[in-house]
């Protein structure tokens, strides 16, 4: 079986793919073309920054400052 992924799957889809299928990396296809490759390292980062994003909100949002 041939896992890979489509430019438009979101993050945590790919995640959950490489969790439940032990795997680090992962094809992105798109019109059955290997158009490039995510990493474990790259599905990390990503919700690393979306988690910081968050987080600066919250703290903006509780401080009473501008969002």
């Amino acid at each position: 079986n041939f896992t890979a992924v489509n430019p438009t799957d979101s993050i945590d889809y790919c995640m959950e793919l490489m969790y439940t299928k032990k795997i680090r990396h992962l094809p992105v296809l798109e019109n059955e073309n290997i158009i490039g490759i995510i990493s474990i390292g790259d599905v990390v980062k990503s919700i690393i920054d979306l988690q910081k994003e968050t987080i600066q909100y919250l703290d903006s949002y509780i401080s009473g400052g501008k969002l």
